[in-house]
């Protein structure tokens, strides 16, 4: 009775043993699996590659390379093991290794695009992208399986400043990425910045960026972009609706770290003789005398300093018809507060206004009205 107990609980440890290897790795649970190492005497070739797979995800780099060679050496050879091998050497560098094992799955599964894919990333991260591009492309024309190809050809065309043909790509891209594949969201905010600063189809990339907004909600540098985007296109209520929706978020303390601190947004920009002017609006609004609602930064050719700062500050409204706002410049160099004499008459400041203030200024054809500088004595 008792042989018979024991031969029974050897033979449900078994099969117990078998379908829990492959239960974790079907259900994801890679810590669990990774503990059957101990055990790894019992696991059948496939089962060495599940381990191996669990180490990957773990980061745990070497160890995988360790139970894909223990699984190959036992007999499971195919294109998958040799696949994620290389890209184990990928994530440790080793660029040469993770190159080889690459060609080798492609040799055994020679249509396989995710892995024509990883050679050209391969490639990409050397440094290569000419060798890089020449595989994305090959893998553009493999049956598609997974679509990021697509996204890292026009990425390529992108960096090389070939703005049109990569835009053209970017669309393609987005056809042929799936939804659920993080390059998805990639692909529309590349369209929403291309569509945005070179073709200046500001309703296009309007367009885009609303929908990475659907798949990333709270992602709020794409609310910031929408809102430039949905400006420049002069269309100021849809902008102000989603400022609306930003101004929320930082109410409930939802926003970057940054932009929490700094309690303002760029919401706009334009060009001025070669440099740009960038547009930042207060997330609270102003109250009090000297309160601040936006501020135009001007930012030097090389765009890497700011060169002069504008502000619009609340004033005292002496009459109902009389300014409630007014334009003034803060000069970092000598400390001075300068006032000038343009001003609104409601809290509704249009953008096209305050762009055409700064620029009176700017081009020399509006004085300052007052000087002051309390810091000097």
């Amino acid at each position: 009775m008792k042989t018979t107990t024991i031969i029974l609980t050897i033979l449900f440890y078994s099969f117990t043993y078998g379908q829990t290897v492959s239960d974790l790795f079907n259900s994801k649970n890679y810590k669990e699996l990774a503990e059957f190492e101990k055990k790894s005497e019992k696991l059948t070739p496939e089962e060495l590659y599940m381990i191996g797979f669990a180490n990957f995800q773990l980061e745990n780099d070497n160890k995988a390379i360790e139970f894909y060679d223990r699984a190959i050496k036992s007999g499971y050879d195919k294109g998958i093991v040799y696949y994620y091998k290389g890209v184990s050497f990928f994530y440790l560098k080793k660029y040469d290794e993770a190159l080889i094992q690459n060609d080798i799955a492609l040799q055994k599964e020679p249509t396989n695009q995710e892995y024509m894919n990883q050679k050209g990333q391969i490639y990409r991260l050397q440094g290569k992208e000419d060798k890089a591009l020449e595989y994305f492309e090959q893998a553009t024309q493999l049956p598609n399986t997974h679509g990021e190809s697509f996204f890292w050809v026009a990425y390529i065309y992108h960096g090389k400043q070939d703005f049109k043909k990569a835009l053209s790509l970017y669309y393609i891209a987005l056809d042929k990425v799936p939804q659920q594949n993080s390059y998805y969201k990639k692909t529309l905010e590349s369209i929403g910045q291309l569509e945005y600063a070179y073709s200046k189809d500001y309703l296009k990339s309007a367009n885009a960026y609303s929908q990475a907004i659907q798949i990333d909600k709270e992602n709020y540098e794409l609310y910031y972009k929408l809102i430039k985007s949905y400006n420049a296109a002069k269309e100021y209520d849809k902008a102000e609706s989603i400022f609306n929706l930003v101004k929320n978020a930082f109410e409930n303390g939802k926003l970057p770290k940054e932009d929490m601190e700094i309690k303002t947004i760029a919401i706009s920009q334009f060009e001025w003789n070669g440099q740009t002017a960038i547009i930042r609006k207060s997330l609270i609004a102003p109250k009090e005398s000297l309160d601040i609602s936006y501020k135009v930064f001007l930012v030097n050719k090389e765009g890497d300093k700011v060169e002069r700062r504008f502000v619009v500050e609340k004033t005292i409204q002496l009459e109902s018809d009389g300014a409630k706002h007014l334009l003034c410049e803060q000069d970092k160099n000598t400390g001075d507060h300068i006032t000038y004499p343009y001003g609104w008459t409601s809290d509704n400041i249009p953008l096209d206004d305050l762009e055409k203030a700064v620029k009176l200024v700017l081009d020399g054809k509006m004085e300052y009205g007052a000087k002051s500088n309390f810091s000097k004595n």
